[in-house]
């Protein structure tokens, strides 16, 4: 009855997940001067008591995020439509070592980072697996990736082996990948509106808890892992999605958002790639993908961004009500 409910109380955020520290000045409510005179729109988390920071700012590792973005970008869109065009119009390549050019790109940068992922999860100093996680046991995200590197891999390794390559299944691949993540966002977020739990253990999210949209566990996985800040943001990243009503409600709307959006791209792309002439699938398989991430992307900013700020707003206002009604209530002598 009471199986791993002292652990997955961490987990489950039921239990106060590193709280910041309190202003100076500030009692046990988190009631200070501070609190009561600064502006609600000032970004001021540092004095927000309950509200569990996150502690990972994006602009602070733009260097190594627009490297390895830029090459995986390139990799995965931009490469193979540059290849392809010029050696399939300006040269008498045969079509099989034409593909081969092209295939061999293909995993050098996201295998790299596969595998270094893959290392820092398996490292005997448990510093990046989920709670509660064992060694050998990956994360949901590097599941996720796994079959969808095996089903890419295998397409393009498949498609590329007849003397005449299949053109049209080697434009497949990122639509695929889209379809599976779309999917994924889709059905979590259908079991999260359902109240459903989970079959099994999800990254950090334990057997049995009610499971949250697939959006907030890769956040989790690929900032712990990727960007190196280990399970300190876990604890903080699930803390803040127990805590934070509008932070839930950011999650949630970029959920579906995503899912929406990637389930369609991948499948109208799909739709596309077998309904054209083959030279135009190939750039529409290869390129739709990489239009629509840049574009949801650039919404996803402008909309996490807005919704932080009225989440900061929203706190600050009733922790300023809640000092105001303590006051009130405070016999005065």
């Amino acid at each position: 009855m009471n199986r791993d409910m002292a652990s997955n109380d961490l987990e489950n955020g039921t239990a106060a997940l590193n709280p910041p520290p309190m202003p100076s000045g500030a009692d046990e409510s988190g009631c200070s001067s501070s609190t009561s005179s600064a502006p609600a729109s000032k970004d001021r988390s540092e004095e927000l008591p309950g509200l569990p920071r996150l502690n990972y700012k994006l602009l602070d590792h733009k260097k190594k995020l627009f490297l390895v973005g830029g090459l995986l970008v390139l990799e995965g869109s931009i490469l193979p439509i540059v290849l392809f065009y010029p050696l399939w119009y300006a040269t008498t390549l045969r079509h099989g070592i034409l593909f081969a050019i092209i295939t061999s790109f293909f995993g050098i940068v996201s295998g790299l980072e596969f595998a270094h992922r893959s290392w820092r999860l398996i490292l005997k100093d448990d510093t990046y697996r989920p709670l509660d996680g064992g060694r050998w046991r990956f994360d949901f995200t590097h599941l996720t990736l796994s079959i969808g590197y095996t089903v890419m891999t295998g397409i393009l390794i498949g498609a590329s082996i007849p003397h005449e390559p299949l053109v049209r299944p080697l434009a497949m691949p990122l639509p695929l990948f889209f379809i599976e993540v779309g999917s994924l966002a889709l059905a979590s977020g259908f079991m999260d509106a359902r109240h459903m739990h989970t079959t099994c253990k999800v990254s950090s999210i334990p057997k049995g808890a009610p499971i949250p949209p697939i959006l907030l566990t890769f956040i989790e996985d690929v900032v712990a892992v990727d960007g190196g800040a280990g399970k300190t943001y876990r604890k903080r990243l699930l803390g803040r999605y127990k805590a934070s009503k509008h932070f839930r409600g950011l999650i949630k709307g970029l959920n579906w958002f995503w899912g929406v959006g990637s389930l369609l791209v991948g499948a109208g792309s799909l739709a596309v790639v077998w309904t054209v002439q083959q030279e135009i699938a190939y750039g529409i398989g290869w390129g739709a993908p990489l239009v629509f991430t840049t574009l949801w992307t650039f919404i996803t900013i402008l909309w996490a961004r807005r919704s932080l700020q009225i989440e900061k707003q929203s706190w600050m206002a009733e922790l300023r009500y809640q000092c105001q009604h303590k006051d009130e209530k405070t016999p005065h002598s």
